[in-house]
C-alpha cells in the first residue's frame, strides 16, 4: 500500500478534457497549464474518442468529462464497474442522479460543479489522483490475497507431507517449508505448490512399473 504517498505535484501530466461547455474548458485549460499539466481537449463527436481513452495511461492522464454530455449511453443500463483505467473529475451541471450514476460508473472519484471555479480545481485533481492510487492499490492487495487464497490449498498439502516424511507436528512442518522458501526465494505457497507437484510426479513415476507388470502378467 503507498497511501501515504499522496501525489501534490501534477507536472508532466496530461488533463483530457472532454466538454462541449466552452466556459468550463477554458478555466480549466488555464488552471493546468499553471499546474504545469499538457492539456488536450477532446472532441464527444469524435470516433476515435472509446480508443484513446482505452490507451490512456492511468499514471500520467487525467480526465476532466462532462456528466451533461450523453456519453455512451449503455453506461445507464445495468453497467457495472468503471469505463476508464484513469483518474476521473466529473463535471456536474444538471445534478439529476442519472448522470452522477454516469460520472460514477466513469470512474469519477472527484467533481467540480459548473461554472467551473479555477480555485477548486486543484483539489479535484488532489483527491481524483490519489482516491484512483489508492484504489489501485487495493486491487492490487485483493488480487494477491485471492492468488494465495487459490494456492492456500498446496500449504496444507505440503504441510501434511512435510508431517509424514520429516515426523513433525503442523508447526515445525510449517516453520520447514518457510525457512525452505526464503532460501528458494519463493513464496510460501509457489514453494509449497512445487513440493506438491513433485510429489505427484513421483508418486506417478512409482506406479508406472507397477502398471506395466500388470499389462506383462
Amino acid at each position: 500500500m503507498r497511501w501515504n504517498r499522496y501525489v501534490q505535484n501534477f507536472r508532466q501530466r496530461r488533463a483530457l478534457v472532454l466538454s462541449n461547455d466552452i466556459r468550463a474548458t477554458e478555466t480549466i485549460a488555464a488552471m493546468v497549464t499553471r499546474l504545469g499539466m499538457a492539456l488536450e481537449q477532446l472532441s464527444p463527436m469524435d470516433d476515435e474518442l472509446r480508443t484513446l481513452l482505452d490507451n490512456a495511461d492511468g499514471q500520467r492522464d487525467v480526465m476532466f468529462v462532462d456528466g451533461d454530455l450523453n456519453l455512451f449511453p449503455d453506461m445507464s443500463h445495468g453497467t457495472s464497474g468503471e469505463l476508464l483505467h484513469i483518474p476521473v473529475v466529473g463535471l456536474v451541471g444538471i445534478e439529476a442522479p442519472s448522470r452522477l450514476r454516469t460520472l460514477m460508473l466513469f470512474g469519477a472519484t472527484a467533481f467540480l460543479s459548473k461554472p467551473v471555479h479555477s480555485g477548486s480545481i486543484f483539489s479535484a485533481l488532489y483527491l481524483a489522483i490519489n482516491t484512483f492510487e489508492q484504489k489501485a492499490d487495493l486491487r492490487s492487495s485483493i488480487r494477491e490475497l485471492e492468488h494465495r487464497r487459490r494456492y492456500r490449498r498446496h500449504v496444507i498439502k505440503a504441510v501434511t507431507m512435510v508431517m509424514t516424511s520429516h515426523s513433525l507436528d503442523d508447526e515445525g512442518a510449517f516453520a520447514l517449508l518457510r525457512k525452505e522458501s526464503m532460501r528458494a526465494r519463493l513464496s510460501l505457497e509457489a514453494y509449497c505448490e512445487g513440493v506438491v507437484q513433485r510429489s505427484t510426479a513421483q508418486t506417478i513415476d512409482d506406479k508406472e512399473p507397477d502398471k506395466k507388470q500388470a499389462v506383462a502378467d
